[in-house]
C-alpha cells in the first residue's frame, strides 16, 4: 500500500495524478490548489516564514486533506473516507472529525524536491487501539512539508460510530506543529528545527505506525 518516493528538479510546482473527473479538477480543485500557490507559493519556493490565521489554516488543511484523498485514490480503488464525508468536503471543504494535520521545514538537497506518500495501517491485536485503521500521509513540496493522519473503523459494521483523535509518540516534536484542528492561536512556520536529507525518510516514515509508539487517547 506505499507508494514510491519521487524526487526530482524542476521550476515548476506541476504534480497531477489522473485519479479525478474533469469537472472536479478545472473546478474547485483547480480554485483550492491556486489559493493554497498563492498564499504559500514563496514558502514552498524560498522557505518564506508565514503565520496562520483561521483563513489560512482552513485553507492549508483543505489542501493537504485534498491531496491526501487523491494521493490514496491513485493507489487503491477502495476509498479510506465515505463518499458521504468526501461530497461534504466537495460542496463545503468540511474535514471529516478526528483528521490531524502538521506542517514542518524541509532542508534538502535538491533545488525542489515533491514527496507524496500514503498508507493505510492497523494496530496490533493486543494494542489499545485495536479496531482502529490509520491512514498516514505525507507531503513535500519544496520547503513545505505536510502530513495528515485520519482514523476509521477497520470493521466496516462499526464505521458508523464516532472515532476519537489520538496523540501520537512523536520523535520530530521539535520539527513538526500541528495546525489541525484549529488549535485556537496563530501558528508559524517554519518550526525552530528543520527536515534534512539525511532525515526525510524517517520523516516519511513517521506516520507508518506511530501507534506502535506511546498514543493516548484525549478523554
Amino acid at each position: 500500500m506505499d507508494s514510491e518516493t519521487i524526487r526530482y528538479d524542476t521550476t515548476k510546482f506541476d504534480e497531477k495524478l489522473p485519479v479525478v473527473c474533469e469537472r472536479c479538477n478545472s473546478t474547485w480543485m483547480s480554485v483550492l490548489t491556486h489559493k493554497t500557490k498563492e498564499t504559500f507559493g514563496r514558502a514552498m519556493l524560498e522557505g518564506e516564514p508565514f503565520t496562520l490565521n483561521v483563513k489560512d489554516t482552513e485553507l492549508l488543511a483543505a489542501f493537504t486533506f485534498m491531496k491526501a484523498v487523491v494521493t490514496y485514490h491513485s493507489l487503491t480503488d477502495e476509498p479510506f473516507f465515505p463518499r458521504a464525508a468526501t461530497d461534504l468536503f466537495r460542496d463545503s471543504l468540511v474535514i471529516p472529525d478526528a483528521v490531524q494535520c502538521w506542517f514542518a521545514a524541509y532542508d534538502g538537497l535538491l533545488p525542489m524536491t515533491t514527496v507524496a506518500r500514503a498508507h493505510v495501517f492497523s494496530p496490533k491485536t493486543e494494542h489499545p487501539l485495536f479496531g482502529y485503521q490509520f491512514l498516514g500521509f505525507t507531503y513535500i513540496v519544496g520547503k513545505l512539508a505536510l502530513e495528515l493522519l485520519a482514523p476509521r473503523w477497520k470493521d466496516v459494521s462499526h464505521r458508523g460510530n464516532p472515532l476519537k483523535m489520538i496523540r501520537i509518540h512523536d520523535p520530530f516534536i521539535q520539527a513538526t506543529i500541528r495546525f489541525w484542528p484549529d488549535v485556537g492561536k496563530s501558528v508559524s512556520w517554519p518550526p525552530s528545527e528543520h527536515i534534512g536529507s539525511d532525515s526525510i525518510q524517517l520523516f516519511v516514515d513517521r506516520l507508518g505506525g506511530p501507534i506502535e509508539g506511546h498514543p493516548k487517547i484525549p478523554r
